[in-house]
């Protein structure tokens, strides 16, 4: 919604805002056992909710049973009496809340227009969550809420109060994302670079741890030589050496298996041949045999020459089957070493080969990345320096119209100030005169907001600043400078009337109305001015049936609404006259 929200201007923004505040709000809350509430169902509405009634009516259950089902911190001691657990149960429309849709993806949670959180405490034993009916840790439960309310009064969820926010703020409220995208893809083009610097020295390291390894590895197999298949020869080799004399008798008694003595098979082969020839001249079926048989005949011809030659070729050599041996074994002990087979023993030695060339290169690689990296640096040094600068004018007109929103709200005395820091870090990517400094893909602006509640006080951090209805206030301030950016869609403004009357409460609840135009408000409070504001108007009220007390919160119409900002105006004796003034001061706020 804000980036498009930043581009509208006029009626067109107005329609923008209030749909977005219509489509993410809290509609329903439901709390059982927790303090005084037994059994409370509220349903909000859009705009300005207001929540009025006496001190100790019970608003500040409200806002805690807010504070637990967002993941905040709660104790056991909220059951109430009689019950051992106490719940609370809110839906959310979410919408257009695209940020918090994508982290309840990331953690594999159910996404829907709405979202319903439930928290319940034990009186003994572990506080259980859910979301949309998945059990989810607290934490979790408090990530998820960071998105969808922030409670200012007491030091709950309020995001301008977490300094890792600050920066957000300051860029959107700049609209300093064109800066921003040339910083992040500098940022990002470096950590490229250092994934494969980080691979090549992680390379390098290895190489060094075994470099002598290879190295002797490598003049190992280098020495021995291995051919491919030069095993399986010589295993032959070696079983026709070891097996001579077996050989020779057999080859002796094949020669007169083929040729010896009266009746032999080549001679007997031959009588068979010329007699089939005969029959084929009469019969065309034997011709087809004797055709075939004249093939076989050469074969056993041939077969026989060759165990001649096998014959005379036989001659023992001792000396040679030892060599045949002693390769094998060498052979066979580079097998065992490197891979089971030759072919692994040569392809492991190509391998190690090609390692310790990349060493000898690897120097030369890790320059050429080395000046590549300073280049790369330099354009992020000099986006990130374009982006702070942005950054500082755009902090100095959120310093002005922050004053001068707080000198409305009645708070003149205080400044407010936006401080930017470098954080030293030996391995930083930004450096300034011989330092170096932290830098990510948002530059290196260390950004946070800073407070002088009095004159004559130092500046504090906003997070340090202790009156309820001071932040409030100080909230209020902000909130409105950033209400087109801050995507958090329901506020809950607590205290924010402590202190003020009069004009000045005039104007709180001006700027309260004038929140509420981009997002939702529940807004307690005890000022007719600041109550009059509201789109809505509920009363919450304490009573007593039987021997128990309880806390209602009831939706009021438009002559119970009159009624109640009278009471605020008068106190018990409500006359027609403060009547009036009521009428006269809610029609004047649905004028501004």
């Amino acid at each position: 919604m804000n980036g498009i929200a930043l581009e509208f201007q006029g009626s067109m923004l107005l329609n923008l805002v209030a749909n977005y505040q219509e489509n993410n709000m809290l509609k329903r809350i439901h709390i059982r056992h927790f303090a005084l509430a037994e059994d409370l169902v509220v349903e909000f509405q859009s705009g300005l909710n207001i929540l009025t009634g006496e001190t100790g009516a019970g608003k500040s259950i409200l806002v805690g049973a807010i504070g637990a089902v967002l993941g905040g911190r709660v104790y056991t001691e909220v059951i109430r009496t009689g019950f051992d657990r106490a719940s609370v149960e809110a839906i959310f429309e979410i919408s257009s809340l695209h940020r918090l849709q994508n982290l309840l993806h990331e953690r594999g949670l159910p996404v829907n227009d709405e979202l319903i959180v439930r928290r319940e405490i034990v009186a003994k034993g572990n506080a259980r969550a859910f979301v949309n009916d998945r059990s989810v840790t607290i934490a979790t439960l408090g990530d998820i809420g960071a998105y969808l309310v922030d409670i200012h009064g007491q030091h709950q969820h309020q995001s301008l109060l977490r300094k890792e926010t600050h920066r957000f703020f300051i860029d959107a409220f700049g609209r300093l994302q064109r800066e921003l995208n040339k910083t992040k893809e500098a940022f990002r083009a470096v950590e490229e670079l250092e994934k494969e610097r980080r691979t090549l020295l992680r390379r390098q390291k290895e190489l060094n741890t075994k470099k002598e390894l290879y190295e002797f590895q490598s003049r190992e197999i280098g020495e021995a030589a291995p051919g491919a298949g030069e095993d399986e020869k010589l295993e032959e080799e070696a079983r026709v050496l070891s097996n001579i004399e077996k050989l020779f008798a057999l080859s002796s008694e094949l020669e007169t298996i083929f040729s010896g003595g009266e009746k032999n098979l080549l001679g007997l082969s031959s009588d068979a041949e010329q007699r089939l020839k005969e029959v084929g001249l009469i019969s065309n079926e034997i011709k087809k045999l004797s055709e075939e048989f004249a093939s076989a005949r050469i074969l056993v011809d041939e077969t026989a020459r060759s165990v001649e030659e096998f014959k005379n070729n036989l001659e023992f050599d001792a000396e040679r089957l030892e060599e045949v041996e002693a390769r094998l074994s060498l052979l066979g002990s580079l097998k065992k070493k490197y891979g089971g087979t030759l072919d692994a023993v040569i392809a492991y030695q190509e391998e190690i080969i090609a390692s310790l060339s990349l060493q000898d290169n690897v120097d030369f690689e890790l320059e050429k990345i080395n000046n590549r990296r300073s280049a790369l640096l330099k354009e992020y040094a000099s986006a990130s320096e374009a982006l702070s600068v942005s950054r500082k004018k755009a902090a100095a007109k959120m310093e002005k119209a922050v004053q001068e929103q707080l000198a409305q709200l009645g708070m003149p005395a205080i400044r407010y100030q936006v401080r930017f820091e470098l954080r030293e870090e030996s391995s930083g990517i930004y450096s300034k005169e011989d330092q170096n400094f932290f830098g990510d893909e948002y530059g290196f602006d260390q950004i946070e907001f800073f407070i002088s509640p009095n004159p004559g006080e130092d500046f504090k951090p906003l997070s340090k600043i202790a009156s309820g209805g001071e932040i409030s206030r100080i909230m209020l301030a902000l909130k409105n400078i950033l209400a087109e950016i801050d995507e958090i869609p329901t506020l809950v403004f607590d205290e924010v009337d402590s202190g003020v009357s009069g004009r000045i409460a005039q104007a709180v609840g001006r700027s309260i109305s004038d929140l509420a135009k981009s997002h939702q408000i529940l807004c307690i409070t005890h000022l007719a001015q600041i109550a009059s504001q509201g789109d809505s108007h509920y009363a919450v009220e304490k009573f007593v049936e039987g021997d128990r007390t309880f806390t209602q919160i009831s939706a009021l119409d438009n002559s119970q609404r009159v009624e109640a900002i009278a009471r605020l105006m008068g106190g018990e004796t409500i006359t027609e006259t403060v009547r009036e003034s009521a009428r006269q001061l809610i029609d004047e706020s649905r004028q501004n």
